[in-house]
C-alpha cells in the first residue's frame, strides 16, 4: 500500500474493503510497532489529551516533535491499513466533488474522491481527524470513508479538482471567510450571533438568487458552535428548557429559554440557518432527518460533543404549518435522586408520604400538570425505600434519573411497549415495588389496581389539578370503586413556583391587612362545621414563623438572579392519605369537595394553603403561589 499509490476508483474501492478485514490498531500501537516512539511518550501524549480531546494523538505526537508527519503517515498506511491517493493523478468523480462546498474542502483540506452506495469516500493527509469526518457527514449527510493523500498534494489538488468538477464558481483564494479561517474560540452565542449576521449579510450580497438554495453552504461550522455554547449556556443558567422557533420566508428563527418557569428571549437567528439548525439537532440525538411531517422525539447525550459537559437534554421536534418544524429541548435534572427531606414537604407532608412508602402493598400517586416535578418526587421516595432487600422495577418514557439499585425500563409506544405491558411483564418479574411513569389509559390503571392488591406497592404520576380531583378521575375512567379505596395509600399534589432570590431577599413587618387578607384566603377553603378560629391559626403562625411579628418578604433584584427577584423554584404540595373515613366515602362515589373537606379535617392542606405557609417562611410570594393555585 505505501509502494503503489493508487489512481483510480476500482483500486480505491479494492483497498478499502482489504482494510476493513485487517484488525483494528490505535494510531499509538502502530507508532509503538514501527519503534517511532516509546512507550513513555505515548503514555505522557495519552495523559495530555484526557485534557483536550480536540486534537488526535497523532497530530499531537507530530506538534510535541516525537514524530514527523510523514513518519505518522507511514503508520497510517503500513500498520493501519489506510489507502494510499495519488491526489494529483487519481481519477476524481464529478458527483463526488459536488457533495461538498469548496470553502469547507479547502478548510479542512479534504479532497471527495468517489461516491458510492452513500458513502464519501474522501482523501486526508490525516485520517483519523474526527471532527473533519463528522463535519463532513453532517455537510454532506453521507457515511464518510477517509482515505489517505501525501504530504502537501492536497494544496493544489483541492483548488484543481474543483475547478475542473465543481458546480459553483470558485471565490478568490484570499476571499475565504473570517469565520472559518481564522482560529478563535468564542464565549458565548452572543458572539457567535455577530459571525452567523455578518455571513449572511455576505452571502445575501454575493449571490441573492442562490440564497434559499444553499442557505448554510458557507457557515456549518459555526452553526456548530452556536448550538454547542448554547446548550452549555442554558445548562449554566439553570435553564430548563430551550425553545426553538422557525418562521416562513425571511423572518429570523427565535430562540427563547424557560428560566425559573417563564421563558425568556434568548438570541435569534437568520433565517438562512433555519433547516441547518433543525437537522444538527435532529442528527445530535439520532432522529430521521427527512422526516418533517410527524413529531419525533429523541435524546441528546452532550457528551459526546463535548466531553468536559456531562449534560443530557431530551428533544421533541413539532411540525408547524408551511412544512417547517420547531425544536423544544429539555435540559434534564440531575441524574441522581434528591433526598425526601430536600424536596420543601412540610413536616406532617413529609411524615405522611415516608410512612406510605414504608407500606408492604398499595398505591402511592403523585399527581399535577407537565413540568411540576413529579418524576423528580417519584424518585426521591424510590431512594427513600430503595434497599438490597426490595426489588424495585421501573417504566418510564424516557428514563431520566437513574439509582443504582433499581431495574429500569424504557418504553417505546412504536413498538406496542406500552406502560400496560410492561406492567404486566414487570407482575412475572418477582418485584417488590413498581413504579409507572404515567397513568394515561383505563388498562394501565386496572393493571396498577390489581398489582397494589396483590402485594406490591405501586407508584405512579397522572395529570390532575388535585388530590380529590385524582380520586374522582380515576372513578371516571371507570375504576371498580371497592377494589380501587382498597389500593390507594396516598395522592401527592404539587406545584411548581419562583422561589425568592436569597442573595437580594428583604424583609419588613408585615402589615396588618396583608396579614388579615392571608388569614382569608387560608380559611376560605375549610367547611364551615372543620374552620378552625382565626386566632388559633394567626396564633399557629407567629410560633412557627414570627421573631416576634410576622414578616412580609421581597427581592428588589440583583446580578445573580439578573434582576428578576427570583432564582431557582420550589414546590407546593397537597397530601391525601386514604384513611378509614376516605375510603368510605371513595367507595359511595362521592364527590372530589367531599373528599377535600373530609382530608382536611383529617390535617390535609390545600396547594394554596401550603404555598401560604411558604410565604411566610419567605421562599416565595403570594403573587407566585396564586398564579399556580386554584383553592
Amino acid at each position: 500500500m505505501v509502494a503503489q499509490q493508487i489512481v483510480s476508483a476500482e483500486q480505491l474501492m479494492q483497498a478499502i474493503e482489504q482494510q476493513a478485514k485487517m484488525p483494528m490498531v490505535r494510531i499509538g500501537e502502530a507508532l509503538l510497532a514501527l519503534e517511532l516512539v516509546t512507550q513513555a511518550q505515548l503514555d505522557e501524549a495519552l495523559e495530555q489529551q484526557k485534557h483536550d480531546r480536540s486534537v488526535p494523538l497523532g497530530e499531537l505526537l507530530v506538534r510535541k516533535g516525537i514524530v514527523t508527519r510523514a513518519q505518522l503517515q507511514s503508520a497510517l498506511a503500513r500498520k493501519m491499513g489506510y489507502p494510499l491517493v495519488d491526489a494529483d493523478n487519481f481519477a476524481i468523480e464529478p458527483d463526488a466533488v459536488r457533495k461538498l462546498p469548496f470553502s469547507v474542502a479547502r478548510r479542512l483540506e479534504v479532497l471527495p474522491l468517489v461516491l458510492r452506495e452513500g458513502r464519501l469516500i474522501v482523501a486526508m493527509e490525516d485520517p483519523t481527524r474526527r471532527d473533519c469526518i463528522d463535519e463532513v457527514e453532517f455537510i454532506t449527510q453521507l457515511k464518510v470513508v477517509p482515505a489517505l493523500a501525501r504530504l502537501g498534494s492536497l494544496q493544489f489538488a483541492i483548488p484543481s479538482a474543483y475547478e475542473r468538477f465543481g458546480n459553483q464558481p470558485l471565490p478568490n483564494r484570499d476571499g475565504g471567510l473570517p469565520a472559518l479561517t481564522m482560529d478563535f474560540e468564542l464565549d458565548s452565542s452572543d458572539k457567535l450571533i455577530e459571525t452567523l449576521e455578518r455571513e449572511g449579510q455576505e452571502q445575501t450580497a454575493r449571490e441573492t438568487a442562490r440564497e434559499e438554495e444553499h442557505p448554510i453552504e458557507q457557515s456549518d461550522n459555526s452553526l456548530v458552535r452556536l448550538i454547542n455554547s448554547m446548550i452549555i449556556e442554558a445548562h449554566n443558567q439553570n435553564v430548563s428548557d430551550i425553545h426553538i422557533e422557525t418562521h416562513p420566508g425571511k423572518e429570523k428563527v427565535k430562540i427563547r429559554f424557560r428560566k425559573d418557569g417563564v421563558l425568556q428571549p434568548h438570541v435569534e437567528l437568520p433565517h438562512t440557518y433555519r433547516s441547518a439548525l433543525i437537522a444538527r439537532i435532529k442528527i445530535m440525538c439520532d432522529l430521521d432527518i427527512s422526516e418533517r411531517r410527524k413529531p419525533q422525539d429523541g435524546k441528546i447525550n452532550f457528551a459526546r460533543f463535548s466531553s468536559p459537559h456531562k449534560i443530557e437534554l431530551r428533544v421533541a421536534t413539532i411540525p408547524t404549518n408551511n412544512g417547517l418544524e420547531d425544536v423544544v429541548m429539555r435540559i434534564l435534572a440531575s441524574a441522581r435522586p434528591i433526598p425526601m427531606e430536600k424536596l420543601g414537604l412540610s413536616a406532617r407532608n413529609l411524615k405522611e408520604l415516608k410512612a406510605a412508602a414504608e407500606r408492604p402493598y398499595g398505591m402511592v400517586l403523585c399527581v399535577g400538570p407537565t413540568g411540576s416535578g413529579k418524576t423528580t418526587t417519584l424518585h426521591s421516595v424510590l431512594s427513600q425505600i430503595n434497599t438490597p432487600e426490595r426489588k424495585i422495577w421501573t417504566a418510564e418514557d424516557p428514563v431520566e434519573i437513574t439509582q443504582h439499585g433499581l431495574r429500569q425500563v424504557q418504553v417505546n409506544p412504536k413498538i406496542d411497549w406500552t406502560f400496560a405491558k410492561a406492567l404486566r411483564a414487570f407482575l412475572r418479574a418477582d418485584p417488590d415495588v413498581i413504579m409507572v411513569g404515567e397513568i394515561r389509559d383505563e388498562e394501565t390503571a386496572e393493571i396498577a389496581v390489581e398489582a397494589s392488591l396483590t402485594g406490591h406497592l405501586v407508584l405512579s404520576t397522572l395529570h390532575t389539578n388535585s388530590a380529590p380531583e385524582t380520586v374522582t378521575r380515576l372513578l371516571d375512567m371507570g375504576m371498580d370503586p371497592f377494589n380501587f379505596a382498597d389500593s390507594l395509600l396516598a395522592v401527592l399534589a404539587q406545584r411548581l413556583v419562583r422561589r425568592i432570590c436569597p442573595a437580594c431577599r428583604k424583609s419588613e413587618p408585615m402589615p396588618d391587612a396583608t396579614l388579615q387578607e392571608l388569614l382569608d384566603d387560608y380559611l376560605h377553603v375549610f367547611s364551615p362545621e372543620n374552620r378552625p378560629a382565626r386566632e388559633a391559626v394567626l396564633a399557629e403562625w407567629q410560633g412557627a414563623y414570627g421573631q416576634p411579628n410576622l414578616l412580609r418578604y421581597h427581592s428588589p433584584g440583583c446580578d445573580k438572579c439578573d434582576h428578576t427577584g427570583f432564582k431557582g423554584r420550589a414546590g407546593l404540595h397537597e397530601l391525601l392519605i386514604v384513611s378509614r373515613p376516605l375510603r368510605r366515602l371513595i367507595q359511595t362515589g362521592s364527590r372530589a369537595e367531599e373528599l377535600m373537606h373530609q382530608s382536611m379535617a383529617e390535617g390535609m392542606r390545600t396547594l394554596r394553603q401550603d404555598g401560604i405557609a411558604k410565604v411566610l417562611q419567605g421562599v416565595t410570594t403570594l403573587g407566585e403561589v396564586r398564579a399556580t393555585s386554584n383553592q
